[in-house]
């Protein structure tokens, strides 16, 4: 590892999802109101967890590292 990859990691490339297959999803606890980012499968309704998000830092890079704008990403709760 060199000086200049220590100082400055790469960021992780975006890693692609099947729209067709999967919608984004933010979950959110009812008791803790914990949020969890990932994935739902439209044809059985599992959820794929991808990332925690504590923070709107967080959020900003599970859309970006995802390609996943704003408006895609639907609520729903977990308890």
């Amino acid at each position: 590892m060199g000086l200049f990859s220590f100082l400055f990691p790469s960021r992780p490339p975006v890693e692609p999802y099947d729209p067709e297959q999967e919608e984004p999803v933010l979950r959110i606890g009812i008791c803790t109101g914990e949020k969890v980012a990932g994935f739902r499968d439209l044809r059985n309704g599992r959820f794929r967890e991808a990332m925690l998000i504590t923070s709107d830092a967080d959020m900003r890079e599970f859309r970006r590292r995802y390609a996943v704008g704003t408006r895609e990403i639907k609520e729903i709760t977990a308890g």
